[in-house]
């Protein structure tokens, strides 16, 4: 099959309204390759577990001779993308899409890249914390990222202002020599509209070092705050440990931490002054579990550990990820940092609104989420 007929397939089924990551990972995970998608009838996808009335549209879709709007303006800026120098899309049955991602139950299905998506399956290190770092903060973040490369490590963030942006320019500051100083950045736009528009510079530094950007997300939507908690997750998979540089107590980058958890990756914290609020959120990483490095060759002694397996094991039970199952785990997975309404977890995970509800209620009893204004987030 064409890679074009496979790209439409999967583009179809994702702009159903109600059909979110969780729902598309289902189906795959079912299917011999993403190509037998082409092939599937709407009792096929009902066999998987998708809901009828969406399984019909996914029917309709194929085979009506009135062409869709959105699934045609999307499709064509898909095309547009990809016939662009250094850019593409990749999807799991890839060689390039990284293979400790596509095991995850909300792996995107896309990821649009510009650069060389080849680094995605070489070793990385997540490095994130806080969007206002103090003068210790910047420095610790572009000296340890530039020790990283040196190592022939390779740095992912999120393009951020921050720490994110020092890790970046720290490890491009090593960009001579083979295999130095590469990095990738994950956005929380589209990559026709990179943010924050400061780090446009920054972005087509990477990719002309041999670094590459990513984005599940159509290139030309904008940043939106809920973006963020989705593409921290793309960050921690990737990566094979995630290290935090100032946090406050209820950041963003602590959220990074746990899904590192979760996905079974190191998280590692780098301790500072007590009296500052910025070293609260690492400093509590550490009570639970979490490595405490003072460098690179801390991060790096400890990945290559013959113990690291069990401590990732430890670390888990450590932080309290609670053990979920069926609808639980499925709802879970789908919540993030910021409140998600209930219309928003239909959308990731195919569920119903009964059936997110009830579930919700008895895992509010259990202290797992918490209802909060704009919707549920994780406990």
């Amino acid at each position: 099959m064409l890679k074009d007929e496979l790209l439409f397939a999967w583009w179809t089924l994702s702009s159903i309204p109600g059909i979110g990551s969780i729902a598309l990972n289902k189906i795959r995970e079912q299917l011999p390759t993403c190509s037998a998608l082409a092939d599937c009838t709407s009792e096929d996808l009902i066999s998987f577990g998708l809901k009828p009335d969406r399984a019909n549209e996914w029917q309709q879709l194929r085979t009506s001779t009135d062409p869709n709007t959105f699934v045609v303006s999307g499709w064509r800026k898909i095309q547009a993308w990809c016939q662009q120098p250094d850019c593409g899309i990749l999807i799991p049955d890839d060689t390039n899409y990284p293979d400790a991602l596509k095991v995850l139950r909300d792996a995107p299905i896309f990821l649009f890249y510009r650069g060389n998506p080849e680094l995605l399956n070489q070793g990385s290190i997540a490095i994130v914390g806080s969007r206002n770092p103090s003068h210790y903060g910047r420095e610790q973040a572009f000296t340890i990222a530039k020790q990283l490369v040196t190592s022939d490590w390779h740095v992912i963030s999120g393009l951020a202002i921050g720490i994110d942006g020092e890790a970046h320019k720290g490890a491009l500051s090593n960009s001579t020599g083979l295999g130095k100083g590469k990095t990738i950045a994950v956005l929380g736009s589209g990559l026709e509209a990179i943010y924050p528009k400061r780090h446009q510079a920054l972005a087509d530094h990477i990719v002309a070092a041999g670094g590459v950007l990513l984005s599940e997300h159509l290139p030309d939507i904008k940043a939106l705050a809920q973006h963020f908690p989705r593409r921290n997750r793309i960050v921690s998979g990737i990566s094979l440990g995630t290290l935090v540089i100032e946090a406050a107590y209820k950041s963003g980058s602590l959220i990074t931490a746990k899904l590192a958890v979760e996905q079974g990756r190191e998280v590692f914290a780098l301790p500072g002054a007590v009296t500052n609020p910025l070293s609260r959120g690492c400093h509590q990483l550490i009570k639970e579990g979490a490595s405490l490095v003072e460098g690179a060759a801390d991060i790096i002694g400890l990945l290559n550990s013959d113990l690291a397996l069990d401590m990732r094991a430890v670390e888990a039970e450590k932080l309290n990820v609670p053990t979920l199952e069926g609808t639980a785990k499925v709802i879970y997975q789908a919540l993030d940092v910021v409140p998600t309404a209930i219309d928003s977890l239909v959308n990731r995970t195919g569920l119903s609104v009964s059936e997110i509800t009830q579930q919700l209620i008895l895992m509010e009893l259990k202290s797992q989420v918490a209802q909060v204004p704009g919707g549920y987030v994780r406990c």
